[in-house]
């Protein structure tokens, strides 16, 4: 037996976990060892903390740590053409590998085990993430800029290929994903080249999709039709489809969509902060039947990866958006960044069960700001945010344990991505 937390909370009970070969083996009420139990490598006092399944990050950029703070309060069009597209311009692998590492810190300190990541030099993300514990789908960023036979195109292709090429020998946590940028960054020629390689290879496809009405009213002068029914003409809708923000989704794409169960991922707080000028309707993809996960976006447009924040902040805009404080409640705020994810991304069960994957956090409900708690759920998502992790657990191994991160030298792992981001800046 590897791990066994003794006395955490599960749903408010007190309740042992065992943990064996990265997944939970048992829950079960304390005290109630069994004859012939093997004598656990470690044991974790849980008393008095609140066991959840580990956080999952549907949409994010994690390296972009280095540009936190970089170009805040600018329209997403000029971010992006002024100031962060030239300084990614300038990133190596080193930088990346700095950054990711970075954010992975961030993560594990705030009870993130998954996220799906969409950036440059995909080799130092996945070096980070072989190395820090975390479990990943890594996708290289895709951009054509429209010319699909240019040189740039051709490179990107033999890159991809050879990513998918080489998958298998990465540790089973790292998987590889495509990840074509959006379709106005994207060729439909590359867009169905991609379609294919996923198709032929059972890959999940990450694109950014309808985060903006201006994106959308371009897809329709150029294409004839909107966003879901061009991703549907390019063949990609007949792969395992993750689409990022849909805030522009019209009901008719989001049944489209949950036919062919495309999953969208939200990130509230990056679309307030760069006024994409909407707010994603889960209401409306709920009664679709369209699969939503929950994601931060980078750090550059968020500009944390707090997934407790961000699932109090979707919860609040929702209710908001609808009028109704009963349209996304604190359980289904936690599936969204849990069990729904953990579907969408092939990582097995989300919940707390034998035979789940052993992604587990313990969360300290003691403080005053949380206290009293009526309930746990509730708790976590209205009244906590990632300061309130106390332990993180992926794939059976302690990442982090009474505040303290175990697989990295944290000072070491911010000093490297400041010296980073400076050089960047010039600095």
């Amino acid at each position: 037996m590897e791990l066994v937390i003794r006395h955490c909370l599960v749903e408010g009970d007190a309740r042992d976990i065992g943990i064996e070969e990265g997944r939970i083996a048992w829950v079960r009420s304390p005290g109630l060892e069994v004859p012939g139990d093997p004598t656990p490598d470690r044991v974790i006092d849980g008393r008095g903390l609140h066991a959840f399944p580990g956080l999952k990050n549907g949409h994010t950029h994690a390296a972009m740590t280095l540009f936190r703070g970089y170009g805040d309060d600018l329209p997403l069009m000029e971010w992006l053409q002024t100031r962060i597209w030239p300084a990614e311009a300038l990133l190596t692998e080193e930088d990346v590998y700095h950054g990711t590492r970075l954010a992975l810190v961030e993560m594990i300190r705030s009870g993130t085990t998954y996220f799906n990541d969409m950036y440059w030099h995909r080799p130092g993300v996945v070096r980070a993430v072989e190395e820090l514990g975390l479990r990943a789908h890594v996708g290289s960023v895709f951009i054509d800029h429209g010319d699909p036979t240019g040189v740039a195109a051709g490179a990107l292709r033999e890159a991809v290929l050879r990513q998918v090429s080489e998958r298998h020998t990465l540790n089973l946590r790292v998987q590889v994903a495509l990840a074509p940028h959006a379709i106005y960054t994207v060729a439909p020629e590359s867009l169905e080249w991609m379609a294919d390689l996923a198709s032929r290879n059972d890959l999940i496809v990450h694109i950014h999709l309808s985060e903006t009405r201006s994106e959308v009213d371009a897809c329709v002068a150029t294409h004839g039709v909107r966003p879901a029914h061009f991703l549907e003409s390019v063949g990609l809708l007949e792969t395992s489809l993750v689409l990022a923000h849909g805030v522009y989704l019209d009901e008719e794409e989001m049944e489209l969509l949950a036919a062919h169960g495309a999953t969208v991922v939200t990130n509230p707080t990056a679309n307030m902060k760069l006024a994409t000028g909407g707010i994603f309707d889960y209401r409306a993809a709920r009664a679709a039947g369209l699969r939503v996960v929950l994601g931060t976006d980078g750090a550059g447009s968020n500009n944390n990866l707090d997934m407790i924040e961000e699932m109090k902040i979707l919860a609040l805009v929702q209710k908001h958006r609808a009028g109704d404080p009963t349209v996304l409640t604190a359980r289904e705020a936690l599936a969204l960044a849990t069990t729904a994810p953990s579907e969408a991304f092939r990582l097995g069960s989300g919940d707390l069960e034998p035979g789940a994957p052993a992604d587990i956090i313990l969360v300290d409900l003691s403080r005053p700001s949380t206290q009293p708690v009526h309930d746990p759920v509730s708790a976590l998502v209205y009244a906590a945010n990632g300061d309130a992790v106390h332990t993180t657990i992926c794939d059976g191994r302690v990442l982090m344990h009474d505040r303290r991160v175990e697989v990295a030298d944290e000072d070491e792992v911010v000093a490297t991505a400041i010296a980073a981001a400076e050089k960047l800046e010039g600095r």
